[in-house]
C-alpha cells in the first residue's frame, strides 16, 4: 500500500450550501411532477382491493377464518382496515407471535379475530351495530381506506425507487471511470476480497451493509452509501446517524484502508453536511456524479 493517497473532496460551507440548494430544487421539481400522478395511479390500483375485502367479508360483518383460507394474502390489505393500521409485526404478535407472509390455515380464525378486534369504528361504524352500511357510509369508507393505503404505498415506492435510481447512477459513474462490476455477495472482512478497480452492489462490509462498496485503484476500499432525504430531520438521521455510525465502525475494522462516502439527493441542512464531513466522510451529489468519477480515476 502506498504511504499517501489522493485526498477525498472536501467542500466549504458555501459550496455545500450551493449544492444543497440544487438538490432541494430537484427534489421539489420531482415531487411536483410525479406526486399527484403517482398518488392517483396508486388509488386506481388499490380501490378494487378495498372493494374486494368488503365483498368477501359481507362488508366486514362476516369476517372469519374462511376469507384467509380462500386468500391467505388478504391480511396485507386488511391491516389498513384497523385503527390505527397495524404493521406486519404487530399483527403477528396479535395472532400469536407467528411470522407469515401467507396466513397458515391453522391461524386463519385467529387472524380473523385479531383483525376484528381492532377494526376502525370511525370508517366502519356499521360493524358495531351489526347492520349493513348505507351507500354514503360505504362510499366514505372505501375512499378513506383507499387513500390511506395509497399514501403508504406511494411512500414505500418512493423510497425503493429513489434507492434504486441512486445506486444505478453511482454504478454508471463508476463504470464511466473504468471500474468493473463484482457480482459477489460475499462479506468483505478484509480489503483484498475485492479486486482493485471494481465495485459491488449491496454487500456486507465488516459488521454493516454497504450500498456500493468500491475497491479503489490505490488499494483502499471506498464504502459508498446512498441517501435520499425528504426533510432536514430525516437528513440528520440518514446521514449523521446511519452513515456516521457505519463510518466509525468501518474505521475501527479497517483503519486507513477504508474511506466512507455518501451520495446525496433531496433535502438536507448544511449544518448536517458540515458535521458529517468533519467526521471524514466524503460527500458527493447525485446530480453531479462526475466528481465521483474523477475522484476514483485519480486513485491510480
Amino acid at each position: 500500500m502506498p504511504h499517501s493517497f489522493p485526498d477525498v473532496p472536501r467542500r466549504s460551507p458555501q459550496e455545500l450550501q450551493r449544492q444543497r440548494d440544487i438538490a432541494l430544487e430537484l427534489f421539489r421539481e420531482r415531487r411536483r411532477e410525479e406526486g399527484p400522478r403517482a398518488f392517483a395511479a396508486a388509488c386506481a390500483e388499490i380501490e378494487p382491493k378495498v372493494l374486494n375485502v368488503l365483498e368477501v367479508t359481507n362488508n366486514l360483518l362476516d369476517l372469519n377464518g374462511d376469507v384467509f383460507v380462500q386468500d391467505p394474502t388478504l391480511w396485507q390489505t386488511m391491516r389498513y382496515f384497523c385503527a390505527p393500521p397495524v404493521s406486519e409485526e404487530d399483527l403477528w404478535t396479535l395472532v400469536g407471535d407467528s411470522k407469515f407472509k401467507r396466513v397458515p390455515p391453522e391461524l386463519a380464525e385467529e387472524t380473523a379475530r385479531a383483525i376484528s378486534d381492532v377494526l376502525d369504528p370511525v370508517r366502519f361504524p356499521w360493524v358495531g351495530v351489526g347492520a349493513q352500511p348505507t351507500v354514503v357510509q360505504k362510499s366514505s369508507a372505501v375512499l378513506a381506506t383507499t387513500t390511506l393505503l395509497a399514501q403508504r404505498f406511494v411512500g414505500t415506492s418512493r423510497r425503493g425507487e429513489a434507492s434504486f435510481r441512486q445506486e444505478g447512477a453511482v454504478a454508471n459513474a463508476l463504470e464511466r471511470a473504468g471500474f468493473g462490476f463484482d457480482a459477489s455477495r460475499t462479506a468483505i472482512d478484509f480489503i483484498d476480497v475485492m479486486v482493485r478497480g471494481t465495485y459491488s452492489r449491496e454487500r456486507k462490509v465488516g459488521d454493516s451493509k454497504c450500498d456500493v462498496p468500491t475497491r479503489l485503484l490505490d488499494g483502499r476500499l471506498l464504502a459508498i452509501e446512498c441517501k435520499v432525504s425528504n426533510g432536514p430531520k430525516n437528513g440528520w438521521k440518514r446521514v449523521n446517524r446511519e452513515v456516521g455510525g457505519k463510518s466509525s465502525s468501518w474505521k475501527g475494522n479497517f483503519g486507513s484502508q477504508i474511506v466512507t462516502a455518501v451520495v446525496l439527493a433531496g433535502v438536507f441542512d448544511v449544518s448536517c453536511l458540515v458535521s458529517v464531513q468533519n467526521e471524514h466522510v466524503a460527500l458527493f451529489w447525485e446530480h453531479d456524479l462526475d466528481e465521483l468519477s474523477s475522484f476514483v480515476e485519480s486513485t491510480s
